[in-house]
C-alpha cells in the first residue's frame, strides 16, 4: 500500500505542478494581453491627436486658399493646440488706418518651422520677398524664418501651385 500511496502522491504533486505551469501560462497570456489593449489604446489616443493636428493643418491650407486669414488668427487666439500645431503664426495687424474691405486688412505671417519647401523647382526663400529673422547663420536657408505682411486678397491668389516636398512627392493646388 506504501508503494500505492506514493504514487498517488506522486501523481498528486505532478498534476499539482501541471496546473501551477499553466496558471503561469495564463497569468502571462493575460498579461500580454493588457499590456497590447493598453499599447492599443495610447496609439488610439496618439493617432487622436495626430488627426486634430493634421485637420488643424488642412484647416489651414484651406483658409489661406479662400483667403481667409482671418479664421486662422482668430482659430490660434482661441485654440493653444491649434497655435502649437499650425506651420505659420497669423496675426491681425492693428494700424491707425481702417480698412473698408476685409480683404485688404493687413496679417502680419510667421513662418514657425526653421526650414523651407520647394515651390515649382525654386526655392521659396526668396530673401527679397521678405524680412527675415535669422536663427544662427544667415548663409544656411534652412535656419531662416520668413516674416512678413500678407492681406487675405494676396494669401488667395498665392497659393495655387504645385508644391515638391522634401519627400519628393509633388501636391498641386489650383
Amino acid at each position: 500500500m506504501d508503494k500505492e500511496k506514493a504514487k498517488k502522491a506522486a501523481e498528486l504533486a505532478e498534476k499539482e505542478l501541471q496546473e501551477e505551469e499553466e496558471q503561469k501560462q495564463i497569468e502571462l497570456i493575460k498579461k500580454a494581453i493588457k499590456q497590447t489593449l493598453e499599447s492599443i489604446k495610447d496609439k488610439e489616443k496618439e493617432r487622436c491627436k495626430l488627426n486634430k493636428e493634421i485637420k488643424t493643418l488642412k484647416q489651414d491650407i484651406d483658409n489661406i486658399r479662400a483667403g481667409r486669414l482671418d479664421l486662422i488668427a482668430e482659430r490660434q487666439e482661441k485654440d493653444e493646440e491649434a497655435k502649437k500645431t499650425s506651420i505659420i503664426e497669423v496675426v491681425k495687424e492693428v494700424h491707425h488706418h481702417h480698412y473698408h474691405d476685409r480683404w485688404y486688412e493687413p496679417y502680419w505671417i510667421k513662418i514657425k518651422e526653421p526650414y523651407w519647401t520647394t515651390y515649382c523647382g525654386s526655392t521659396t526663400a526668396d530673401l527679397t520677398c521678405y524680412d527675415t529673422t535669422t536663427l544662427t547663420d544667415s548663409n544656411d536657408l534652412s535656419l531662416t524664418t520668413a516674416v512678413n505682411y500678407v492681406n487675405c486678397s494676396i494669401a488667395k491668389g498665392a497659393s495655387a501651385g504645385t508644391y515638391k516636398l522634401d519627400s519628393g512627392d509633388c501636391v498641386t493646388l489650383t
